[in-house]
């Protein structure tokens, strides 16, 4: 059984409320929360991140409307929430937790689990059931596939422009090797060792940044 078949099984089960998933890389977690949104949107789930714990209460409390609901975390370890998530009483609100390997091993009883380390495998089992992909040239294919998985944080957008230009995919290495995320990430890291030397290079990812975002529609 894949990862996609285990979060539709997940959404639909009545007595388990927590998934949790290993934080491998920014960009897997990026993947598997935009698939996560993809499934639940499919079942009618609201899918929500959270980005502060602290409203834990507030979302275990009963809905007025109920509504189906999908949550999102993304922490270090599981100490925090999963004694407040196991006063859940509402089965249909379901919680994704991505936390730290050892959090994860360590809580491998204790709740519903997905290995994220499998990626590349899912991202081909979601394109195995996507006819319009399935009717692409086999070149186009494999390109596709390849860029995706060096670049899983892009796999849905890019999904969706090659769909809208019905087909038609180029592999850019400039871009293939030089998304936003990475750019960021060296600007985070230049800023942080910043020096007057610096503001020409600080200048040039901007660019690149402004460069791809134009592109990125």
């Amino acid at each position: 059984m894949n990862n996609i078949d285990k979060i539709n099984l997940f959404l639909d089960d009545k007595k388990n409320t927590t998934m949790l998933l290993p934080k491998v890389i920014p960009e897997v977690t990026i993947f598997y929360e935009l698939l996560i949104q993809e499934i639940s949107k499919a079942k009618v789930f609201l899918c929500k991140k959270i980005e502060n714990i602290k409203n834990i209460d507030a979302l275990i409390a009963p809905s007025l409307f109920e509504e189906k609901n999908a949550y999102i975390f993304d922490i270090g370890t599981t100490k925090s929430v999963m004694g407040d998530l196991s006063n859940v009483g509402d089965k249909s609100q379901k919680f994704f937790i991505f936390v730290n390997y050892s959090s994860y091993k360590k809580n491998s009883q204790q709740s519903a689990q997905l290995n994220a380390y499998d990626y590349k495998r899912d991202i081909s089992s979601f394109l195995l059931k996507d006819q319009n992909f399935q009717s692409l040239t086999n070149e186009i294919k494999t390109d596709f596939l390849n860029f995706s998985y060096h670049n899983p944080h892009l796999f849905f957008s890019e999904l969706q422009k090659l769909k809208v230009h019905t087909g038609q995919f180029k592999r850019d290495k400039d871009y293939e090797n030089d998304s936003i995320l990475s750019i960021r990430k060296e600007i985070f890291k230049h800023k942080n060792g910043f020096s007057i030397k610096m503001l020409s290079k600080l200048y040039g990812l901007f660019k690149r940044e402004v460069k791809i975002k134009k592109f990125n529609f």
